[in-house]
C-alpha cells in the first residue's frame, strides 16, 4: 500500500470512529456546533500519527487506540473553536468556511469547545477504565493539552504583542501552542506500546516537527504581512531553519526503534508540502 494509501485508511478510520461520537439527546444547537468543527474535514493530521506509531511498533488496532484517537482529535478541535473566538484571534474563516462562532454565535461556540474537550476525557477515561494500562496515554494528552501544553502556549500568544515579538518568544508560543499536541499523539501511541525507552526519541521527533510544521505554515502565509518566525528570519533564512529542522525530526525518528517507514513519508509528506493540505 502506497503513502497516500496508507494516509487515506487512517484517517478513514479516525473520522469513522468521529461520525459516531455524538449522542443523540445533546441540545440540538450545541449538538450542530460541536458537529460544524468536528467533521468539517482537516487533515486529520494528529490522530494519525497516534495510529501510525501503534502500528508501527507491530501492534494491530483496537476500538481503544480508535477512542485515544479520536480524543486527540477532539481536543485539537475545541482548541480551534476557541481560537478563533472573537475574544482571541476574531478570525472569521477556517478551512474555507465560516467559523464556528460566525454560525453558532461565541457563547455557543465556547460551549461546543468545552463540549468537545470533556467529551475527549470522557472517552479516555471510558479507555482506561476497561484497560488501566492506558492510564499514562489519558496523562500525557492532559499534560500537552493543558497549561504546561497547548493552553500555556495560547495564553503566552495572547499576552505577546506579537508585532514586537522576537524569535525566540516566536519560538516558545510554537513549542507549546502547536508542537505539544503532536508530542501526545506520537508519545501516547509510544505509551500504549509499552515503548518508555523510546520516549526522549518521540518527544524530541515532535518538538521538531511541531516547529517546523508551524514554520511551512507560515512561509505559506508569509506574503499575508502578519508578524511570524518565517516574515522576521526571511524567506531564505526561514526555509533553511525548516530544512534543519525537518533533519532534526528525521534522524530523531530514526531513534525510535520503530518500523517507521510511513512515518518517515509522513513527515516528508507535511514538512515538505507547498499547499495546506497533504
Amino acid at each position: 500500500m502506497g503513502f497516500t494509501e496508507e494516509y487515506g485508511r487512517l484517517k478513514k478510520i479516525t473520522e469513522d470512529g468521529l461520525a459516531a461520537l455524538l449522542p443523540e439527546n445533546i441540545p440540538d444547537k450545541l449538538r450542530k456546533s460541536m458537529a460544524y468543527s468536528l467533521t468539517d474535514g482537516g487533515k486529520r493530521l494528529r490522530p494519525v500519527m497516534y495510529l501510525a506509531v501503534c502500528e508501527a511498533y507491530g501492534r494491530p488496532l483496537t476500538g481503544r487506540d480508535i477512542a485515544v484517537a479520536c480524543a486527540i482529535e477532539c481536543v485539537h478541535t475545541y482548541s480551534l473553536i476557541h481560537d478563533d473566538l472573537p475574544s482571541m484571534d476574531n478570525d472569521d474563516m477556517r478551512r474555507g468556511r465560516p467559523t464556528n462562532h460566525k454560525v453558532f454565535g461565541p457563547a455557543m461556540a465556547t460551549l461546543a469547545g468545552d463540549g468537545l474537550l470533556n467529551l475527549a476525557y470522557e472517552l479516555l477515561s471510558a479507555v482506561v477504565c476497561m484497560d488501566p494500562g492506558y492510564a499514562p496515554v489519558m496523562r500525557e494528552i492532559s499534560a500537552c493539552a493543558g497549561a504546561l501544553g497547548m493552553v500555556g502556549g495560547q495564553a503566552l500568544e495572547f499576552d505577546t504583542d506579537l508585532s514586537k515579538a522576537d524569535a525566540r518568544r516566536l519560538t516558545d508560543i510554537t513549542i507549546l501552542k502547536t508542537a505539544k499536541l503532536f508530542e501526545c499523539a506520537v508519545v501516547g501511541g509510544a505509551l500504549a506500546c509499552e515503548r518508555e525507552n523510546s520516549l526522549p526519541a518521540w518527544r524530541a521527533f515532535a518538538a521538531a516537527f511541531g516547529r517546523a510544521f508551524q514554520l511551512r505554515d507560515d512561509l505559506l502565509d508569509i506574503e499575508s504581512g502578519e508578524h511570524s518566525l518565517a516574515a522576521l528570519l526571511g524567506k531564505e533564512r526561514a526555509e533553511q531553519e525548516l530544512e534543519k529542522l525537518t533533519a532534526e525530526a528525521e534522524k530523531a525518528l530514526s531513534m525510535t526503534d520503530c518500523e517507521g517507514g510511513f512515518l518517515s513519508e509522513l513527515t516528508a509528506a507535511v514538512l515538505r508540502r507547498n499547499t495546506d493540505g497533504l
